[in-house]
């Protein structure tokens, strides 16, 4: 369909680059969306369900990575159309319901306090599934849940081993073929967001596919490992810091 642009990660695994983020499709007799993208989203990811032969009252949930506005500010809005359950980390529910505060993503407080505004533009949504590391759900043969916290505290990763993906959000940004940690300026905990890549290290996958970048191709697994080996050496890590703020 004309203006809408994807790529198929797999033939049942869709990336939907969206401003700011990227939503994913996971296309089994049911349809689950892999987080809302910013608040008005929901037309595009709509047009792009549409365009990969799909509709709107196929989407059975939703599952959000984590609760930074690019990725949770769509979803009320997504909620007007599809009849999806939506699946939060523990960690953050209380978040996204309105149960707890909205934190700001900036960890500088200056730029926080400038953001704050903006951050009213997301609203709270019901969660129906409260997720924990380990979980597995019946999408596409088996989606285990990760929790990689660190960007923020629930941050989690989805793991398809059957199809040879792991989704990791914004677990891990992308230069050229090189991976390095989440941007530093608004990741909530820098040392646990490098313990967590050492957890996805310890996975096994093809094809890695990051809410801010293209896929990573060909036993992405191992550029993982490289980056978690990497990290123990104090000039490597001084070098990804920089490059991830």
């Amino acid at each position: 369909m004309s203006g809408v642009r994807f790529t198929y990660i797999t033939p049942r695994i869709v990336q939907v680059p969206l401003p700011g983020s990227s939503v994913f499709l996971l296309l089994d007799e049911r349809v689950t969306l892999i987080d809302a993208g910013f608040p008005g989203s929901a037309r595009r990811i709509l047009t792009a369900l549409r365009a990969a032969g799909r509709s709107a009252d196929e989407v059975e949930q939703i599952l959000i990575t984590h609760y930074h506005p690019d990725h949770l500010g769509g979803l009320a809005g997504l909620l007007e159309h599809v009849p999806a359950r939506v699946g939060v980390h523990a960690g953050e529910a209380p978040v996204v319901c309105g149960s707890a505060p909205m934190p700001a993503p900036l960890r500088n407080i200056w730029l926080a306090a400038r953001l704050a505004p903006a951050m009213r533009w997301v609203r709270c949504c019901p969660v129906d599934t409260v997720l924990h590391d380990g979980d597995e759900l019946p999408v596409l043969g088996g989606l285990r849940i990760v929790h990689t916290p660190g960007h923020t505290p629930g941050h989690i990763a989805l793991h398809l081993p059957e199809h040879g993906v792991l989704i990791a959000g914004d677990a891990l940004q992308r230069r050229a073929r090189a991976l390095i940690p989440p941007a530093r300026l608004v990741t909530a905990d820098w040392a646990e967001a490098l313990r967590s890549i050492e957890k996805l290290a310890a996975l096994d996958f093809e094809t890695l596919a990051l809410s801010h970048f293209p896929p990573l191709r060909g036993r992405a697994c191992e550029a993982v490992r490289r980056l978690s080996r990497n990290r123990r050496d104090p000039a490597t890590l001084d070098a990804a810091r920089s490059r991830a703020r």
